[in-house]
């Protein structure tokens, strides 16, 4: 079987078929249980080629959450400079679901989604440009190859999209026991390629727009920079709740609460990506304004994980009893909703709980 690599911007995503340990990426990815015991697969290949100082490296950080990933040395790997352990099995994941009413997939979803994105987050905080995975997961933690295979394309090509920086990344599927064949991973293959040449159709188009797009901004707009960002709270919504928005926004003002607002959709195209971010990480605190046309909201639902993975306190405020998004249901089911089907009525729960928060 052939490697097969795909363009994303300026990055590189390269398929292989091998061992992973003959990569000369920065650093290399494992999957191991919560105390990181590096006991068979890959994490036992790691240990055996980088030495006891990378076990020891990683258990002084143990128990670890499912779905974190801990960074530790290298050890006497050559090529390598860190190690990232993905956590993928926890024994007590059955109770945890039973507990919190979710289903496998949603665990499964989750815990590899929220693995690769840490991963590629930990690469540009540190400066790293090159990294290989194995198949996450696909080992002892007996994750389905056709989900690993759903959950990391997308999760890879999305990062991938979403920045202009130069990346080498190497995804290996190493089958030990030749129960794969190249078309069992055809799927793989197939939504690569597509997202790769979607990325590509959106850059193309980019370009030969700009000129109008800058044009049917307002003029009179002027665009926030993190510098200038002074909000406390960052308020995430869908557009078709604007009447909740507006009399959120009067309310805030009202109590001296600086927020930030997309109120226009100005600020969502991809163009504008980063200014989301940057008042994300500005801001104290986020307010979800939770409803059926929220948590049907791709962007709603970005700003949300993103604010997860950044720790910032969130306050959800339920217009409905409609359940989050599955894809940040286990990141935030734990935190107390404030029930906003009144407003009024449910101010001043929304400012105690608010103050608390801003003024930790």
């Amino acid at each position: 079987m052939e490697s097969r690599q795909y363009i994303f911007n300026n990055s590189t995503l390269t398929v292989k078929f091998g061992n992973i340990l003959d990569t000369k990426a920065e650093v290399i990815v494992s999957s191991d249980d919560c105390y990181i015991t590096m006991g068979g697969g890959v994490s036992r290949a790691i240990l055996q080629a980088g030495g006891a100082i990378v076990i020891k490296d990683a258990q002084k950080m143990c128990p670890v959450p499912l779905g974190d990933v801990v960074v530790t040395t290298a050890g006497k790997m050559e090529r390598q400079k860190y190690v990232y352990h993905c956590i993928t099995i926890d024994k007590k994941r059955r109770l945890q679901m039973l507990a919190r009413q979710v289903t496998e997939e949603d665990v499964l979803n989750y815990l590899l989604q929220h693995a690769v994105d840490k991963c590629f987050k930990l690469m540009l905080a540190m400066d790293l440009t090159s990294i290989a995975f194995p198949a996450i997961g696909a080992g002892a933690a007996r994750i389905p190859i056709k989900k690993m295979i759903e959950q990391m394309s997308i999760t890879i090509a999305h990062n991938l999209a979403c920045t202009n920086k130069t990346l080498n990344v190497e995804l290996y599927l190493y089958d030990l026991y030749n129960l794969y064949s190249e078309a069992d991973y055809i799927t793989l293959f197939e939504s690569l390629a597509a997202k790769a040449a979607l990325v590509e159709y959106k850059k193309k188009k980019a370009n030969e727009d700009t000129a109008h797009d800058v044009m049917t901004i307002n003029k009179d707009i002027v665009l926030p920079t993190r510098s200038t960002m002074k909000h406390q709270v960052f308020i995430s919504y869908s557009r078709k709740d604007h009447e909740v928005a507006d009399y959120l926004c009067d309310f805030l003002k009202e109590n001296c609460i600086e927020y930030w607002i997309d109120k226009e959709g100005i600020f969502s195209s991809s163009n504008y990506k980063e200014l989301i971010v940057d008042a994300i990480e500005v801001s104290k605190a986020v307010i979800f304004i939770s409803s059926v046309n929220s948590n049907s909201s791709i962007n709603v639902i970005r700003e949300i994980g993103y604010a997860v993975n950044m720790n910032k306190p969130i306050l959800p405020l339920a217009l409905d009893d409609e359940p989050y998004a599955k894809s940040i249901r286990l990141d935030i089911s734990d935190i107390d909703q404030i029930d906003f089907k009144n407003p009024v009525k449910s101010s001043k729960k929304l400012i105690t709980s608010l103050m608390y928060v801003v003024n930790k």
